[in-house]
Formats: structure tokens, sequence, C-alpha cells
């Protein structure tokens, strides 16, 4: 096999590896709660401690976020650590934050 093959061989190995990790859980695995912003509304896995879901879920349908925009929480020490998909701004990642009280 020549240099050109491994390094094809190689870049489609990491594709594939990159797939896999968004595809299949990522940032999000061990999340306390995951929102998926979709189509028809939003999805919500898991429960969010302190918040009904029904409430957070309508908070987050509020938002008005972009189809496939994330929102979840890892728990960290005492609290909820919030992340967020690369499509959410940065005055509604604070806006979160707040609600959450994160």
């Amino acid at each position: 096999m020549g240099p050109q093959a491994l390094l094809l061989l190689a870049a489609g190995a990491i594709a594939l590896a990159v797939f896999a990790f968004r595809r299949f859980g990522g940032a999000t695995a061990g999340a306390l709660f995951v929102f998926t912003v979709e189509a028809r509304g939003v999805r919500l896995e898991g429960t969010v401690p302190g918040k009904s879901d029904a409430d957070a879920r309508d908070f987050i349908e509020r938002m008005e976020l972009p189809v496939g925009a994330k929102l979840w929480g890892h728990r960290s020490g005492e609290g909820v650590r919030l992340r967020f998909s690369s499509d959410v701004p940065d005055d509604l990642q604070q806006r979160a934050r707040n609600y959450f009280g994160t």
C-alpha cells in the first residue's frame, strides 16, 4: 500500500470516528437532560432538576432556536453545567443559564 492509500484510509477512519461521536452521544453522553429542537417542537430526554419538564420545554420553545439546536446539562458539583450546540447564539445561552440558575 502506498502513502496516498494510507492517507486516504486514515482520513476515512477519522471521518467515521467523527460521525460516530456526533451520532451516538459524544458530548451529550451522560447528560442529565438533552433538549433537541425539532421541526415539530422541542424534544426532551431525561429530567431537568428543579424545574418541571413542561415548564423547561416551554422555555426552550419560546427561545425560538433553529431546528437541530441542542442544549444539555451535566451534573457539576452541587449544580448543573449547561452546554450548547454551536448554533445557539451567546445571548440565548445566557438566557438559558439565567433560567436554569447556572
